[in-house]
């Protein structure tokens, strides 16, 4: 029998899971979030190339939209990473029960594919309808001194299937990924691969990132165009990805050292074993957050009546609540993701007498950590690079404000997100047989 026949028969006799749809929704936020993006770069293109705006402040204006839409493709990766993930924990038991009766590796591996597939098709389609429904509501954002249209936020069809091939690629990229880490055999044993250790190198590619910004947009050394300069500034937010890891895992162990509580070591100490996805669930927000911090400082720098600093701090304040939005999802998949994946410690923990109190709190702080840690050295790492110029910077308060609002919006957005995975874990724990 082949791959596809089993894997259809298997779908009809099972039907949709939760964990499928959970799947399914992850993508279709990740599909929304990318097409409203490509949207915002489509209009800003059609202006610049109609004549509609100044071709220097349309430039740097298209330049901002790119860096922007770069700055929450890791949130778009990662999310689909969180959906195949999402799906792998519940399917390891299945497979294995099908090697057991003679299914091969390589009928697994496809049927594992397929079923990525089909959830990436199904959330590309919601995602879609998705990004379609909030045009209209995105149209009435002012910039460069108009609303858009529909017309504007609509790009090219062939814009629309490239996106949609994108996230299913990412999704089977993802899902082959996940197969490497996890091996079924005809015992039904799941080996868990570690990652690997993260290396001190981080801090000098951060460091080197962070002493050519200062020397080159704050102290002026080496005179460059704006584009330039926004270059440089956009390595500098991304390269935060590099120390995000390693400071969340150097906070996570002093955390656990001194920890009272049982829920509190617990969550430190799964932090501390993967530095790498507790930073991945809030690294896109962590980096939105760094950039609205630097976007901030345009109205106080810019001209009275600047339009082009009212656009940077419109663009900056849409990207974190884009950031926002995809961190809360991705922090409800991704929690109910790790229950289902250390199902077998949570049953253990119950025999053992934990009460569920105790595991639900460490599943809440597990992200706490990290979020707190993220977001908050994000904000820290943007105030100590535009501390130069702070006395101009609280001379606006309407921007600070709005950025600390953003910021703490996004954290308890995403605080709430991972109540959604807390049911879970009395399902999870007091399973007779594995979830």
């Amino acid at each position: 029998m082949t791959a596809l026949r089993l894997w259809a028969r298997l779908a009809r006799a099972t039907g949709p899971r939760a964990t499928d749809v959970l799947s399914a929704i992850a993508f279709a936020f990740a599909t929304a979030a990318l097409l409203a993006v490509l949207g915002g770069v489509n209009a800003f293109r059609m202006r610049l190339e109609t004549g509609a705006v100044d071709p220097v402040d349309g430039g740097i204006v298209l330049t901002l939209a790119f860096v922007a839409a770069a700055l929450l493709l890791p949130a778009v990766w990662t999310l689909a990473q969180a959906a195949v993930r999402l799906a792998v924990a519940r399917r390891d038991d299945r497979l294995a029960a099908l090697r057991l009766a003679g299914a091969t590796r390589g009928q697994v591996t496809a049927m594992a594919v397929l079923d990525a597939l089909a959830q990436a098709i199904v959330g590309v389609l919601v995602g879609a309808g998705l990004a379609l429904a909030v045009t209209p509501a995105i149209a009435r954002i002012e910039f460069q001194g108009m609303p858009f249209t529909v017309a504007e936020l609509l790009p090219p069809a062939w814009v629309w299937l490239a996106a949609a091939g994108a996230v299913i690629a990412i999704a089977l990229a993802a899902a082959l990924a996940s197969l490497r880490r996890v091996h079924v055999t005809p015992l039904g044993v799941a080996q868990r691969v570690r990652g690997k250790r993260l290396s001190l190198w981080r801090i000098a590619g951060f460091g080197l990132a962070a002493a050519a910004y200062v020397a080159v947009v704050v102290l002026d050394l080496i005179p460059l165009e704006m584009t330039f300069s926004i270059a440089l500034l956009s390595i500098v937010v991304l390269s935060y990805s590099l120390i995000g890891p390693l400071v969340i895992q150097g906070v996570a162990w002093l955390v656990a050292k001194g920890a009272r509580r049982p829920a509190t070591l617990l969550a430190a100490r799964r932090v501390v074993d993967d530095p790498r996805g507790a930073f991945n669930i809030v690294g896109a927000m962590a980096i939105a957050v760094m950039a609205g911090g630097f976007a901030s400082l345009a109205p106080v720098m810019a001209a009275p009546g600047d339009a082009l600093a009212v656009d940077m701090a419109t663009g900056a304040a849409l990207t974190i609540a884009i950031a926002a939005l995809l961190g809360a999802v991705l922090a409800g998949i991704a929690q109910s993701a790790k229950v289902l994946d250390q199902r077998r410690e949570h049953q253990a923990m119950h025999r053992m007498g934990v009460d569920l109190p105790v595991m639900r709190a460490a599943l809440v702080r597990q992200v706490t950590i990290p979020l707190l840690v993220g977001v908050g050295g994000a904000a820290a790492v943007a105030l100590l690079l535009i501390l130069p110029m702070f006395m101009f910077w609280i001379q606006s308060p309407a921007s600070v404000i709005t950025w600390v609002l953003l910021t703490l919006g996004a954290v308890v957005a995403t605080l709430g997100a991972t109540a959604a995975a807390l049911p879970l874990v009395r399902r999870v724990a007091t399973a007779g047989s594995a979830a």
